[in-house]
Protein backbone atom coordinates (compact mmCIF):
# COMPACT_ATOMS: atom_id res chain seq x y z
CA UNK A 1 0.00 0.00 0.00
CA UNK A 2 2.65 2.80 -0.78
CA UNK A 3 1.01 6.45 0.17
CA UNK A 4 3.06 8.03 -2.64
CA UNK A 5 -0.10 6.65 -5.10
CA UNK A 6 -2.82 7.46 -2.90
CA UNK A 7 -5.63 9.62 -4.11
CA UNK A 8 -5.77 13.00 -2.75
CA UNK A 9 -8.23 14.36 -4.95
CA UNK A 10 -11.69 15.17 -3.46
CA UNK A 11 -14.59 12.88 -4.76
CA UNK A 12 -16.36 14.29 -7.72
CA UNK A 13 -18.88 16.50 -7.63
CA UNK A 14 -21.27 14.41 -9.55
CA UNK A 15 -22.37 10.87 -8.51
CA UNK A 16 -20.34 7.92 -9.69
CA UNK A 17 -19.88 4.22 -9.34
CA UNK A 18 -16.51 4.47 -7.78
CA UNK A 19 -17.12 7.04 -5.22
CA UNK A 20 -19.80 5.24 -3.85
CA UNK A 21 -18.09 1.89 -3.69
CA UNK A 22 -15.71 3.43 -1.18
CA UNK A 23 -18.34 5.07 0.51
CA UNK A 24 -20.42 2.36 1.15
CA UNK A 25 -17.19 0.35 2.29
CA UNK A 26 -17.04 3.11 4.77
CA UNK A 27 -20.05 2.87 5.76
CA UNK A 28 -19.89 -1.26 6.43
CA UNK A 29 -16.96 -0.69 8.83
CA UNK A 30 -14.58 -1.66 5.87
CA UNK A 31 -12.25 1.20 7.98
CA UNK A 32 -11.91 -1.12 11.33
CA UNK A 33 -12.73 -4.89 9.77
CA UNK A 34 -12.65 -6.53 6.22
CA UNK A 35 -15.92 -6.90 4.43
CA UNK A 36 -17.11 -9.23 1.77
CA UNK A 37 -17.03 -7.47 -1.52
CA UNK A 38 -20.65 -8.94 -2.12
CA UNK A 39 -21.79 -6.55 0.89
CA UNK A 40 -20.30 -3.52 -0.85
CA UNK A 41 -21.71 -4.37 -3.90
CA UNK A 42 -25.28 -4.32 -2.27
CA UNK A 43 -24.57 -1.24 0.14
CA UNK A 44 -23.87 0.24 -3.25
CA UNK A 45 -26.89 -0.69 -4.94
CA UNK A 46 -28.90 0.39 -2.52
CA UNK A 47 -27.19 4.17 -2.19
CA UNK A 48 -27.21 4.25 -6.18
CA UNK A 49 -30.02 2.23 -7.66
CA UNK A 50 -30.26 3.76 -10.53
CA UNK A 51 -26.78 3.40 -11.88
CA UNK A 52 -26.58 0.14 -10.53
CA UNK A 53 -29.28 -2.30 -11.48
CA UNK A 54 -30.20 -3.79 -13.98
CA UNK A 55 -31.57 -2.44 -17.32
CA UNK A 56 -34.74 -3.90 -17.37
CA UNK A 57 -34.92 -4.93 -13.74
CA UNK A 58 -33.86 -2.10 -12.11
CA UNK A 59 -35.03 -3.61 -8.69
CA UNK A 60 -32.10 -6.12 -9.32
CA UNK A 61 -28.26 -5.20 -8.40
CA UNK A 62 -26.17 -5.34 -11.57
CA UNK A 63 -23.33 -7.82 -10.35
CA UNK A 64 -21.51 -6.59 -13.86
CA UNK A 65 -21.32 -2.85 -12.73
CA UNK A 66 -20.57 -3.04 -9.40
CA UNK A 67 -17.50 -5.34 -9.87
CA UNK A 68 -16.01 -3.08 -12.71
CA UNK A 69 -16.59 0.08 -10.01
CA UNK A 70 -14.18 -1.97 -7.97
CA UNK A 71 -11.94 -2.72 -10.73
CA UNK A 72 -11.71 0.95 -11.45
CA UNK A 73 -11.29 1.96 -8.15
CA UNK A 74 -8.43 -0.39 -7.38
CA UNK A 75 -6.95 -0.06 -10.65
CA UNK A 76 -7.19 3.76 -11.48
CA UNK A 77 -9.76 5.88 -9.81
CA UNK A 78 -9.02 5.30 -6.24
CA UNK A 79 -5.86 3.72 -5.76
CA UNK A 80 -4.09 3.44 -2.52
CA UNK A 81 -7.42 4.01 -0.42
CA UNK A 82 -8.58 0.07 -0.35
CA UNK A 83 -6.98 -2.66 0.43
CA UNK A 84 -7.20 -6.40 -1.15
CA UNK A 85 -7.74 -8.45 2.15
CA UNK A 86 -8.45 -11.72 -0.06
CA UNK A 87 -10.05 -12.72 -2.73
CA UNK A 88 -13.43 -11.55 -1.36
CA UNK A 89 -12.83 -9.33 1.45
CA UNK A 90 -11.44 -5.52 1.31
CA UNK A 91 -11.36 -2.57 3.71
CA UNK A 92 -9.98 0.78 3.47
CA UNK A 93 -5.78 1.48 3.81
CA UNK A 94 -5.23 4.49 6.89
CA UNK A 95 -4.80 6.67 3.50
CA UNK A 96 -8.91 5.37 2.86
CA UNK A 97 -9.84 6.22 6.25
CA UNK A 98 -8.60 9.51 6.02
CA UNK A 99 -9.79 10.46 2.61
CA UNK A 100 -13.09 9.50 3.61
CA UNK A 101 -13.16 11.82 6.60
CA UNK A 102 -11.65 14.53 4.83
CA UNK A 103 -14.49 14.60 2.82
CA UNK A 104 -17.48 13.23 4.39
CA UNK A 105 -19.96 15.92 4.01
CA UNK A 106 -19.34 15.74 0.37
CA UNK A 107 -19.98 12.04 0.28
CA UNK A 108 -22.57 11.94 2.72
CA UNK A 109 -24.69 14.57 0.55
CA UNK A 110 -24.36 12.80 -2.69
CA UNK A 111 -25.13 9.46 -1.51
CA UNK A 112 -26.97 9.42 2.11
CA UNK A 113 -28.98 12.08 1.48
CA UNK A 114 -32.86 13.08 0.63
CA UNK A 115 -32.74 13.00 -2.92
CA UNK A 116 -32.31 9.54 -4.81
CA UNK A 117 -28.81 9.60 -6.97
CA UNK A 118 -29.17 10.26 -10.45
CA UNK A 119 -28.60 7.62 -12.66
CA UNK A 120 -25.38 7.25 -15.13
CA UNK A 121 -26.14 10.15 -17.82
CA UNK A 122 -25.45 7.61 -20.59
CA UNK A 123 -27.83 5.10 -19.10
CA UNK A 124 -31.46 3.88 -21.24
CA UNK A 125 -34.11 5.90 -18.44
CA UNK A 126 -31.54 8.82 -18.02
CA UNK A 127 -32.30 9.10 -21.86
CA UNK A 128 -35.47 8.50 -21.69
CA UNK A 129 -36.05 11.27 -18.53
CA UNK A 130 -34.26 13.90 -21.07
CA UNK A 131 -36.27 13.24 -23.73
CA UNK A 132 -39.30 13.04 -21.82
CA UNK A 133 -38.72 16.39 -19.99
CA UNK A 134 -37.27 18.40 -23.06
CA UNK A 135 -40.60 16.96 -25.62
CA UNK A 136 -43.30 19.94 -26.44
CA UNK A 137 -45.83 17.69 -24.95
CA UNK A 138 -44.15 17.55 -21.65
CA UNK A 139 -43.97 21.29 -21.63
CA UNK A 140 -47.61 21.67 -22.88
CA UNK A 141 -48.79 19.44 -19.75
CA UNK A 142 -46.70 21.68 -17.33
CA UNK A 143 -48.77 24.53 -18.65
CA UNK A 144 -52.03 23.32 -18.10
CA UNK A 145 -52.47 21.77 -21.53
CA UNK A 146 -54.61 18.65 -22.82
CA UNK A 147 -52.34 15.92 -24.29
CA UNK A 148 -51.81 16.21 -28.07
CA UNK A 149 -52.19 12.35 -29.51
CA UNK A 150 -49.42 13.33 -32.34
CA UNK A 151 -47.21 15.15 -30.38
CA UNK A 152 -47.37 12.06 -27.45
CA UNK A 153 -46.62 9.39 -30.77
CA UNK A 154 -44.08 11.50 -31.09
CA UNK A 155 -42.33 11.72 -27.66
CA UNK A 156 -43.14 7.94 -26.74
CA UNK A 157 -41.62 6.56 -30.82
CA UNK A 158 -44.70 5.23 -31.92
CA UNK A 159 -47.71 6.04 -34.24
CA UNK A 160 -51.32 7.69 -33.25
CA UNK A 161 -52.21 4.38 -35.33
CA UNK A 162 -50.28 1.85 -33.40
CA UNK A 163 -51.87 -0.83 -31.51
CA UNK A 164 -53.08 -0.54 -27.64
CA UNK A 165 -50.15 -3.25 -27.06
CA UNK A 166 -47.08 -0.93 -28.16
CA UNK A 167 -48.51 2.18 -26.55
CA UNK A 168 -48.88 0.03 -22.86
CA UNK A 169 -45.23 -0.98 -23.93
CA UNK A 170 -44.08 2.76 -24.39
CA UNK A 171 -45.98 4.33 -21.51
CA UNK A 172 -44.60 1.24 -19.01
CA UNK A 173 -40.95 2.68 -20.55
CA UNK A 174 -41.35 5.57 -19.54
CA UNK A 175 -43.11 4.73 -16.16
CA UNK A 176 -39.73 2.52 -15.69
CA UNK A 177 -37.67 5.57 -16.37
CA UNK A 178 -39.29 8.19 -14.03
CA UNK A 179 -39.12 5.67 -10.75
CA UNK A 180 -35.96 4.82 -11.68
CA UNK A 181 -34.39 8.28 -11.71
CA UNK A 182 -36.62 9.03 -9.16
CA UNK A 183 -38.37 11.47 -10.76
CA UNK A 184 -41.90 12.21 -9.19
CA UNK A 185 -43.08 14.92 -11.91
CA UNK A 186 -42.05 12.82 -15.06
CA UNK A 187 -43.82 9.66 -13.28
CA UNK A 188 -47.41 11.79 -12.78
CA UNK A 189 -46.60 12.97 -16.59
CA UNK A 190 -46.42 8.95 -17.60
CA UNK A 191 -49.74 8.09 -15.54
CA UNK A 192 -51.89 10.90 -16.81
CA UNK A 193 -50.79 10.19 -20.13
CA UNK A 194 -51.66 6.85 -19.67
CA UNK A 195 -54.78 7.85 -18.51
CA UNK A 196 -55.45 9.77 -21.17
CA UNK A 197 -55.19 7.02 -23.54
CA UNK A 198 -56.91 4.88 -21.67
CA UNK A 199 -59.86 7.17 -22.95
CA UNK A 200 -58.94 8.06 -25.89
CA UNK A 201 -58.05 4.24 -27.31
CA UNK A 202 -61.17 2.66 -25.96
CA UNK A 203 -59.29 0.03 -24.03
CA UNK A 204 -56.07 -0.92 -22.24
Amino acid sequence: MPTHESRNAPPSAEANNQDVFVWSLFLLGGADRDVDVEDVYLKSFELAPARLGWRTRPELCDYKKTAKALQSVEAKTHVGLVYRVGPYTRRLTAEGSAWVEKYRSMLEQTYSGDQPVAAAPGSDHSVWQRRARSSPEFLSWKSGNDFNLADLADLLECSPASSTRVWKGRIDELQRAANVTGDAELRQFADSAMQYLMTKLGEW
